[in-house]
């Protein structure tokens, strides 16, 4: 009796399992394929399929979300999908030869709304023809074709497709505020020409270029076309001490000795000669007693100011060139070496009012005291410089200050009389000492500002030149009261 009853309640669980595996199936509706063609189901989250003729239907899925149904031979078949959840979902799939019209029914749907393509039939096949006006639309009809075998395209792409394209493009980036960007056709490719103010707006242009679906090739160049002045004040001060103290005696003699002779004899009348002498002896330095100090100051300004365009170059020379010879074995040429101050710079800006400056300063002079000579050509001197190059960012306005560089130059000289100056004590009344002492400080100021022709501060520096020309043309003119 217990064996009987445990019969009854397995088979009243398969049972039970049975509904359940019911309730889980759904039923799908039923497909039609023709010979050749295609269809894609949308089926989310499907891990498994099985089909009941395999040569009636090909099935293929596409991702986790997606199965394509590709028509094999007439017949029918059964088609079952399972999904990740548990639920089986079952289609009946009918293929069979074609229609005409129901295949460019479908192609007309699949095409949507694109302009200047027709699709027509001729005899037993079926031809897409015209041009298409973008790149966009002349993909999807390829993709649309790949999808029926015994459909064939005929469709060119339209010679003014491009500039129909770069004249969207255009409108786009102008709607978008990038104002400063052109786009061009050459041949059969796009050119994004001109500049953005910053890597923000770069990425806006190659977002709108992928949204419009075409290929394009980006020239855009980082910093807009805007005008920047930059004042440069280039401040060196100087100071010079020369102090002598001691005894400086006349260390070089020299003399000129000449001798003349007259012989005269009473005996025969007859002149030999006659004779004199002459002894002249010349110190060559003067004697001086020195207790002095001298101290001299000097002061080195100079104020460039120079306007160009965002992302160019400016340079500024006040100073001079000096020739310099270069002699081979073959020849002889002059190179000009430029010393002065020296100034390049080049600005870039965008849009937030910063400005990014490339800057190389310079300010040299001549140095005599290490000059060379090219055997009977005239030295060539050397040159003392102070040179800073760098790569700063500031606001609108705002001084960087370049560099702050000090020199100190100390020099001692001792002149004495040999023997009598080594004398401990009493020698110090037979020598003197020299020493001198530079100190230099150099000071290089920038202020970069973005300005237009209308600007204020371009405005002022125009209205001062002009009321200085004024004042030297009056200057220069005659007057009774010179």
């Amino acid at each position: 009796m217990l064996g009987r009853f445990t019969q009854v309640a397995a088979l009243g669980a398969l049972l039970a399992l049975f509904a359940a595996g019911s309730a889980r199936a759904q039923e799908g509706s039923t497909i039609s394929l023709g010979v050749g063609t295609q269809k894609v189901l949308p089926v989310p989250g499907t891990t498994r399929i099985a089909v009941g003729d395999p040569n009636i239907i090909e099935v293929k899925i596409i991702g986790n979300s997606q199965v394509l149904l590709i028509g094999q031979s007439e017949g029918k078949t059964t088609l079952l999908i399972w999904k990740s959840s548990g639920q089986r979902v079952s289609y009946l799939v009918t293929v069979r030869k074609q229609d005409p019209n129901e295949v460019i029914s479908e192609i007309k749907k699949l095409l949507g709304e694109i302009e200047g393509v027709s699709v027509r039939m001729v005899g037993d096949r079926i031809y897409l023809d015209g041009q298409a006006y973008t790149t966009g639309d002349a993909e999807r009809i390829d993709q649309v074709v790949s999808l029926y075998p015994n459909v064939k395209s005929f469709v060119k792409v339209a010679p003014n497709a491009k500039k129909l394209v770069a004249q969207n493009l255009t409108a786009a980036f102008q709607k978008a505020g990038l104002r400063n960007v052109q786009v061009n056709v050459v041949g059969a490719t796009i050119f994004l020409e001109g500049s953005v103010e910053s890597q923000q707006d770069l990425q806006k242009a190659e977002l709108i270029t992928k949204a419009v679906g075409e290929k394009v090739e980006n020239l855009l160049v980082v910093g807009i076309k805007r005008m920047i002045l930059s004042e440069v004040q280039f401040v060196e001060i100087r100071r010079n001490s020369r102090d002598r103290y001691g005894i400086k005696y006349p260390t070089d003699i020299t003399g000129t000795v000449t001798a003349t002779a007259n012989i005269t004899q009473e005996l025969f009348p007859a002149s030999f000669g006659s004779g004199r002498g002459l002894l002249a002896i010349n110190g060559g330095s003067e004697f001086s007693v020195g207790f002095q100090g001298n101290d001299g100051y000097g002061r080195l300004l100079a104020q460039p100011k120079l306007v160009c365009a965002s992302g160019e170059k400016a340079e500024f020379l006040a100073g001079g060139e000096v020739p310099i010879p270069l002699i081979t074995q073959n020849q002889f040429t002059v190179e000009y070496k430029q010393y002065g101050v020296i100034l390049n710079l080049r600005p870039t800006a965008d849009r937030n009012g910063n400005i990014q400056t490339e800057i190389e300063a310079e300010a040299s002079e001549l140095d005599t005291s290490v000059s060379v000579s090219f055997g009977g050509s005239s030295a060539v001197p050397g040159f003392r410089t102070r040179k800073v190059k760098t790569n700063v960012t500031v606001r609108h306005g705002e001084t960087i200050v370049l560099s702050g560089v000090f020199s100190h130059d100390e020099q001692k000289a001792v002149s004495k009389l040999p023997g009598l100056g080594h004398i401990p004590i009493i020698g110090e009344l037979f020598k003197s000492r020299a020493f001198d002492s530079t100190k230099r400080e150099l000071v290089i100021f920038v202020t970069p500002r973005i300005v237009n022709p209308d600007s204020d501060k371009i405005r002022t520096i125009i209205e001062d030149v002009k009321s200085r020309y004024k004042q030297a043309r009056s200057e220069v003119n005659f007057n009774i009261f010179d």
